[in-house]
């Protein structure tokens, strides 16, 4: 009787064949896996296959996620640089080359690759002491290419405007900053040396100052014999910056103890100029415009004239004169008030042909 082989078996779950094939631990020979030229759709894990196509002929399986090949070789070598450059190999025999840069070098003996940083010319030892310095040169790697000494100068020289200096020999030595007295102090804090005036410095010599000159003391004391001010204006009370003065301001003479000293100063109340020769008693200084007055009256008609003067006193003397004949002209003066005066003719006096002195007096 004649076997029948089974040509074609589909297991999934509307077969009539349900679940699995148990060989019960006995071999399958001279089985064949599914071959295919591309991955089957729709994989479950464990699936596999064989791909046939041409330049891959590999057993696959799925895990679930994607197709693995199944190989023992190494399928994909990368190496990858500091510089992100990279080397691929995925056939082929591997091959690769370990050589150093600038100084440095490989060698090879058996299986034990030695990577060696070169020699430069410097000689291996110390430098530098107490009385020289390290002088080196370093390479864009990094690499001491040349080591020597400086000698270090021991001895500081100084100068000034006069004197002779012998060195200041450091390490031993010490270097002092002076003042002079009454003029100049110094003083040392840790790592600064202060240079200033003294708090009440003299000066021996002469005193030239380029610039402005200010004084923020509450005396100024001038022990000179002359003064000499290029200046033809002096400003006192300059530092009154107010709208209602009340300090008289002016020049006083010292006259020793045998004379009362003398003074002239602007008067802040009365606003006038004053002098005093006793210290006492003081005079107010008149002013041409302040103390007189003119004017000219007649009119062929009146015989009485008013005359305002402003001078603030009845303290006056009254001229009169005629512009005609420059004589003298005399007429009764009557004082009517403190700025006003009423000069009376017997005649009426031609046309601005009487002219009025008035001289304010005190």
């Amino acid at each position: 009787m004649a076997l029948q082989f089974l040509t074609g078996l589909n297991v999934d779950g509307n077969s009539s064949f349900q679940g699995y094939i148990d060989l019960n631990k006995n071999e399958l020979q001279n089985a064949v896996i599914q071959n295919l030229a591309t991955a089957p759709g729709s994989p479950v894990e464990g699936q596999v296959y064989y791909d046939s196509s041409i330049g891959d002929k590999q057993l696959y399986f799925y895990n679930g996620t994607s197709w693995i090949p199944v190989s023992g070789d190494i399928q994909r070598i990368q190496i990858t640089a500091d510089d992100s450059n990279s080397y691929n190999v995925t056939s082929g025999d591997f091959l690769f080359t370990i050589s150093g840069d600038t100084g440095i070098s490989t060698t090879l003996t058996g299986s034990q690759l030695e990577i060696d940083l070169d020699d430069t010319a410097v000689t291996p030892g110390t430098y530098g002491s107490t009385t020289a310095i390290p002088v080196i040169t370093v390479d864009q790697q990094g690499r001491l290419t040349s080591a020597s000494t400086a000698a270090i100068v021991t001895t500081l020289d100084i100068a000034a405007d006069s004197g002779t200096d012998n060195g200041v020999v450091l390490g031993t030595d010490t270097l002092t900053i002076s003042g002079t007295a009454n003029e100049i102090e110094t003083s040392v804090s840790g790592d600064t040396i202060t240079v200033g005036l003294v708090t009440n410095p003299t000066v021996s010599g002469n005193l030239i100052v380029s610039g402005d000159l200010t004084v923020s003391g509450t005396t100024t004391t001038v022990n000179t014999e002359t003064i000499n001010l290029a200046d033809n204006i002096i400003t006192l009370n300059s530092n009154y910056t107010g709208s209602s003065p009340s300090e008289n301001g002016g020049i006083e003479v010292e006259r020793g103890t045998a004379d009362d000293n003398v003074a002239l100063r602007w008067n802040e109340t009365s606003d006038t100029w004053e002098l005093t020769k006793n210290g006492t008693d003081y005079y107010e200084i008149q002013t041409v415009g302040e103390s007189t007055f003119s004017a000219t009256i007649g009119d062929n008609s009146n015989t009485s004239f008013t005359v305002t003067h402003n001078l603030g006193t009845k303290d006056v003397i009254v001229q009169l004169y005629d512009l005609s004949s420059n004589d003298t002209v005399y007429a009764d003066v009557v004082r009517t008030s403190t700025s006003v005066v009423t000069v009376s003719f017997g005649t009426a006096p031609a046309t601005n042909d009487i002219r009025v002195l008035v001289s304010k007096i005190g």
